[in-house]
């Protein structure tokens, strides 16, 4: 390990992943740390009670908010707002057009596109949001590159353009010649690809800890440093935790991975690891590969390595891990083999980065469902839940967060009647094979691509097990 480290180039804070905060919310914070909002310290009643103040509380309890001014929102959350998977994100507002397959096998043709043109008005809604609010989340609206790096890759990116061909929406999702794609970003690896409209980057921290400040303006109570330990159902809604109680007339579950331990929804997911890793400020290298359109970009692997450019320079590159347990702990968080897996993907794509430093890295759990799309909807009449983003929430939290604040409401609206509310759900195996099945699954599918992208043919017992998913009935690897 200590002489890949070496190699690597990797230093500083890129060391000691969970040893700190990710560096997007480290530099929300020191942009602007917010107003406090303590841990619940009485008992309280309130018309919504939300449990969770990442991307899906924040935009439910803004959309609430924004239909009814005086409704009591009470926000519950463990760290503070920001502090889970939507303070470490890669900040990927992206489509859903590359997902259109599995949209139309599950929904039909045209509640995929309806599902489709309901993730770009999202994606459009919050610059909106951002411009309206002044929340300076580096919001840029550029577009989609997916990158080819395997002979493999080639029929995945034909198989996208035609499928949005097919559902009529061919402005969607055109093809790129290799020469098109390495003139948005040059990377000896790239042989061809696809480009999506559908495209945003923003800062993930910023954007949240923007959303609590405006929360906080409109008079929701956030209480932050506050566990949910218990969660009786009924009418009221009650919410226990370890200083004070909330009872409330509807009750909205919004903790993402956290939900595998939540019993009416912990079969809907499996929890594993994605990490990040970050550059110095090098804007001389990424203006030399022509990355200065501000593109979101991504390769073809089943382990999508995925990365975007900073506002000073940097590249942002997410991949490697894949690590799968029972219960959320620093497994999830401190996993330096992560990091070297990103890294060594980062170096392989640009090799003209050798002599710049990965100066930070971060990682932890996200959701993952068996469709590799999300679902909302509701447990009861006044308890409502969304999860199972798969690593992909910016932009899906923000339609979450229209569907549950309707759901909430009673609201009879084209965002409750997407084929994602309230349908159906494929459960996974019980613990512990849950997790021990999602880890052999994910080493298989990293083993696979690798080997594909190195022109080898994969092992065949890897191939079969990273193929296993599909064949038992679930939308997860190749």
């Amino acid at each position: 390990m200590a002489s890949n480290v070496a190699k690597l180039n990797l230093t500083g804070d890129a060391l000691t992943p969970g040893a700190q905060r990710s560096w997007w919310l480290r530099e929300a914070l020191a942009s602007d740390p917010g107003a406090e909002c303590p841990p619940l310290q009485m008992n309280l009643n309130a018309d919504v009670v939300i449990v969770g103040g990442g991307f899906t509380g924040l935009w439910t309890a803004y959309y609430l908010s924004s239909a009814n001014p005086s409704l009591g929102i009470a926000v519950l959350e463990e760290d503070i707002c920001g502090g889970g998977p939507s303070g470490r994100n890669g900040g990927f507002a992206s489509g859903w057009w590359d997902e259109l397959d599995g949209l139309v096998a599950l929904y039909g043709c045209e509640g995929a596109v309806r599902a489709c043109r309901a993730i770009s008005r999202s994606i459009d809604l919050i610059g909106h949001v951002c411009a309206t609010h002044r929340i300076d989340a580096w919001y840029a609206k550029a577009g989609y590159v997916y990158a080819a790096t395997a002979e493999q890759h080639y029929e995945v990116c034909a198989q996208m353009v035609e499928a949005a061909r097919e559902a009529g929406a061919p402005e969607e999702m055109q093809p790129l010649t290799a020469r098109e794609v390495r003139a948005r970003c040059d990377s000896p690896a790239f042989s061809g690809g696809a480009f999506m409209r559908d495209g945003a980057s923003v800062h993930p921290a910023r954007l949240a800890r923007g959303l609590r400040r405006v929360l906080l303006e409109r008079g929701v109570r956030i209480h932050e440093g506050t566990r949910v330990e218990r969660f009786e159902n009924g009418a009221p809604a009650t919410a226990i935790t370890p200083r004070g109680t909330v009872r409330a007339r509807q009750a909205v579950i919004a903790i993402n991975a956290w939900a595998t331990g939540w019993p009416s929804l912990s079969r809907r997911l499996v929890a594993w690891s994605s990490y990040m890793i970050l550059t110095a400020p090098a804007p001389e290298h990424v203006a030399a590969i022509g990355w200065t359109g501000g593109e979101l970009v991504s390769d073809l692997r089943t382990s999508v390595r995925y990365f975007r450019t900073t506002r000073d320079g940097r590249i942002a590159f997410g991949g490697g891990g894949g690590r799968a347990k029972t219960s959320i702990g620093k497994a999830f968080t401190h996993d330096m083999r992560a990091v070297v897996e990103a890294a060594e993907g980062f170096r392989l794509l640009f090799p003209t980065f050798a002599d710049v430093p990965i100066v930070d890295a971060w990682g932890g759990p996200i959701d993952v469902s068996p469709t590799h799309l999300p679902a909302f909807g509701s447990l009861l009449p006044n308890v409502h839940y969304a999860l199972g983003y798969t690593g992909n929430g910016v932009a899906p939290s923000n339609l979450a967060g229209r569907v549950l604040a309707d759901l909430v409401t009673g609201a009879d609206s084209e965002e409750v009647r997407l084929p994602m509310v309230n349908s159906p759900s494929r459960a996974f195996p019980p613990q512990p094979f849950r997790a021990l099945g999602a880890a052999l699954v994910r080493r298989a599918i990293i083993a696979k691509d690798t080997a594909e992208e190195r022109g080898r043919r994969p092992n065949p017992l890897a191939n079969a097990i990273a193929r296993l998913p599909r064949k038992l009935g679930y939308m997860l690897g190749p």
